[in-house]
């Protein structure tokens, strides 16, 4: 059939499914744009005229905008369907004219294209002066500015390590998690504001839980009841990839399940191919047993362990206590530094 012809089909059959209102059903549908503010509102107001005009598909569209001397793609008309701003009064017009906009009512949608356009401008002024303000408050130059220094130390203290030079205040930096490794693009503002998340952290917590959840139920075979059962007893804290070593902190309350943990390593072997199963990148695994205070006598209990038992939400215990009385007194020629002792684990 001839497009024209097919074209007119569509649009009877649509007003057809209005009712016997027809045409005036269908200007009821369509948008002012006379009351259009800002970019999102207009976004939705061609929407709400593609639908008014018919709902055309975006293949129709593009033939109708061609066979009127216009240049509109069917990825065009269907990014500016689903959302997307029209990038130049140009696309704006190819849309109109696919939708059958008579020309003397194109008016009104530039000048609402114009309008929103203005309220951005006017917007990204706004958020400059904000971030212009925000910088000056941690700034440590005299311009006004933040330092390279400051600024690696302050993204450090947020989880991340810096992969590029830093370079402005709001400009996007290539960064990687201290806990998962994962690269991403973040911005200092959004540092300072405690906005910059790692989208990657839950997903490496979740898989690491998946892999211990299929350790427990020992799918090789080649853990022993009496082993399963220690497992089982034990809790897997928050790991962490850093680099590629990733670390599995396994908290342990009683006596009798550290010594069944400590006198057998195969399942070491068991939760590494657990962990690659779920864990789609590269690691080295270091499992590290999390002692309870009262579990064993506090010189064998590492600083690693309390640092990891306190990030754990455990209380202070004898560890402390220790600490506080190795301290030297005051007016001792030699610093005091706790002396590092081995940790249990692989």
């Amino acid at each position: 059939m001839d497009v024209d012809e097919v074209t007119r089909l569509w649009h009877a059959a649509y007003r057809g499914s209005l009712g016997g209102r027809g045409a005036s059903r269908i200007r009821e549908l369509e948008p002012r744009p006379d009351l259009v503010k800002d970019l999102h509102g207009l976004c939705v107001a061609l929407e709400e005229l593609r639908q008014a005009r018919g709902a055309p598909s975006f293949r129709m569209m593009e033939r109708i905008a061609r066979d009127s001397g216009k240049d509109l793609s069917r990825s065009t008309a269907c990014r500016i369907a689903r959302g997307q701003e029209p990038a130049s009064t140009d696309s704006l017009e190819a849309f109109l004219v696919a939708c059958q906009v008579p020309p003397r009512d194109r008016t009104a949608w530039f000048d609402a294209w114009l309008r929103a356009q203005r309220q951005r401008l006017r917007r990204e002024e706004e958020d400059r002066a904000e971030l212009s303000a925000l910088e000056s408050v941690v700034a440590d130059t005299s311009r006004g500015h933040v330092s390279q220094e400051t600024a690696v130390r302050m993204l450090r203290k947020a989880g991340f390590d810096a992969l590029e030079r830093y370079r402005r205040f709001d400009a996007p930096w290539s960064v990687e998690c201290l806990q998962c490794a994962a690269t991403l693009r973040i911005r200092l503002s959004d540092v300072v504001l405690a906005r910059a998340t790692c989208p990657d952290c839950p997903k490496l917590t979740e898989h690491v839980r998946e892999a211990w959840e299929e350790l427990l139920t020992n799918p090789s075979g080649l853990l022993s009841r009496q082993l399963v059962r220690a497992l089982r007893a034990a809790t897997v804290l928050q790991a962490r990839l850093q680099r590629d070593h990733l670390d599995v902190p396994v908290f342990v309350a009683d006596r009798a399940t550290l010594v069944t943990l400590q006198s057998s390593d195969a399942w070491h072997l068991v939760l590494e191919n657990a962990l690659r199963r779920h864990v789609r990148r590269p690691f080295y695994l270091d499992v590290l047993l999390v002692h309870d205070y009262d579990t064993l006598p506090s010189p064998r209990n590492g600083h690693r362990h309390r640092r990891l038992a306190k990030a754990a939400g455990l209380v202070d215990g004898p560890v402390d206590a220790l600490l506080s009385v190795q301290k030297p007194k005051r007016g001792s020629d030699t610093p005091w530094s706790p002396k590092p002792t081995s940790n249990s684990g692989a």
